[in-house]
């Protein structure tokens, strides 16, 4: 094993896996409350068209900011209810609300039947009987017919614009009162074509509103203006009821959230492996934290091999960690003092992953070489941190040379 291995570092701390938690039951409750805010929303609108004949949805308490996991998981869990339950109860009080409003709409007089006289032939008669009850069935499929109709205003969105709601209800009361099953039919199919319409509509609206709650719920753990930017953003769609998310601000979502999720991975791997350090006597100087952090890398001074020291560096946009041995431009080195510095990392690599461990932070290794197969790149000078008592030893080895 030596210095030129790489090694990638999966950061799984209790306060990392709660905010993982945290994060997916967040969207989760974030998708039941706007399925549920949706619900109110279409209840008012239905209540301003048909009154007290349709109970109003009340809107939902929502859970404190700092609620835990499982407390989110649970208001989730009761908001889904609660939508379920409200629903079937709306569904039932539109489907009587229309019938009633197609009712109000149209009066159908009942078939006349002709009486039969001593004049009329028998055969006439027949006729009329079955003129009569061909009128009669065709008044049973009209009511049936109607029936259907009343259904599918049911299912009309209530967002629906005005307009098409208008031409629907026209529909509805134009079937109801066809002079015949054909033309009945034929209206009934255009209502059915105008339906469906506004539910592809809504079901795109509604869609895109869930997809930004979902991108908006990712968004509250990251810090900084811009989150808020992009969150409003994604309020936007919402509120303009647009019936998508635009794919830029989607990946842009997704950039910023990846990004903030690496950074805080790199925070607490960084602030892991600066204790680890130190406590195998590696010379870890004040800001080592901060430059591996905002500047990707940073390098400790080695125990006991003055002038070399470990360089840890975080690949570009990742949180995968690398460590390399390296030597200071100042320190002369050779092929025997590389191999042995090499050699004192490689022998301590295996506490050192035990340490990180105690932290929660776990290795994957995905490289590693034998000591001494590569040599030991040097660095500028002052570059590897080092102890007075090093610095004294350089100076003594100096003056006696």
């Amino acid at each position: 094993m030596s210095s030129m291995g790489a090694a990638s570092y999966r950061v799984e701390t209790p306060e990392e896996i709660e905010a993982r938690r945290r994060r997916a039951a967040r969207e989760r409750y974030r998708l039941a409350a706007v399925r549920y805010g949706a619900l109110v929303t279409e209840s008012a609108g239905y209540r301003a068209s048909y009154g007290k004949a349709i109970s109003a949805v009340r809107s939902a308490a929502e859970p404190s900011g700092n609620a835990s996991a499982d407390e989110l998981e649970a208001a989730a869990t009761r908001l889904d209810t609660q939508r379920q339950q409200a629903r079937a109860v709306l569904d039932a009080q539109l489907t009587g609300a229309f019938r009633e409003t197609l009712s109000a709409l149209v009066t159908r007089p009942a078939p006349r039947v002709t009486r039969r006289t001593a004049t009329v032939s028998p055969s006439a008669e027949q006729a009329r009987e079955t003129r009569a009850r061909q009128e009669r069935e065709s008044a049973e499929s009209v009511a049936a017919l109607a029936e259907r109709a009343a259904g599918l205003l049911a299912r009309l969105p209530a967002g629906a614009p005005a307009h098409v709601r208008e031409s629907c209800r026209a529909n509805a009361a134009e079937v109801a009162s066809a002079p015949g099953e054909q033309r009945a039919r034929l209206v009934l199919a255009s209502l059915e074509e105008r339906v469906r319409v506004a539910e592809r509509a809504q079901y795109a609206v509604d869609a895109a509103a869930e997809r930004a709650a979902v991108l908006a719920a990712r968004l509250q753990d990251v810090p900084g203006a811009y989150a808020g930017q992009l969150a409003r953003g994604l309020a936007e769609v919402a509120e303009e009821r647009r019936d998508e998310v635009p794919s830029d601000l989607v990946a842009e979502v997704e950039r910023v959230v990846a990004e903030a999720d690496i950074a805080r991975t790199r925070r607490i791997a960084a602030q892991a492996l600066a204790r680890v350090l130190a406590d195998l006597d590696y010379h870890v100087a004040e800001g080592f934290e901060t430059a591996l952090v905002d500047q990707g890398t940073a390098v400790a001074g080695l125990p006991g091999e003055p002038g070399y020291g470990l360089k840890v560096l975080f690949d570009r946009g990742s949180s995968r960690l690398n460590h390399i041995v390296v030597r200071d431009a100042e320190t002369d080195g050779g092929e025997h003092a590389d191999r042995r510095a090499q050699q004192a990392f490689c022998n301590g690599l295996p506490t050192l992953v035990n340490g990180l461990g105690r932290h929660h932070v776990r290795l994957r290794e995905t490289h590693r070489e034998e000591p001494g197969r590569q040599p030991v790149p040097r660095i500028a000078a002052g570059l590897v941190p080092r102890r007075e008592e090093e610095r004294g030893q350089d100076h003594r080895r100096e003056r006696e040379a």
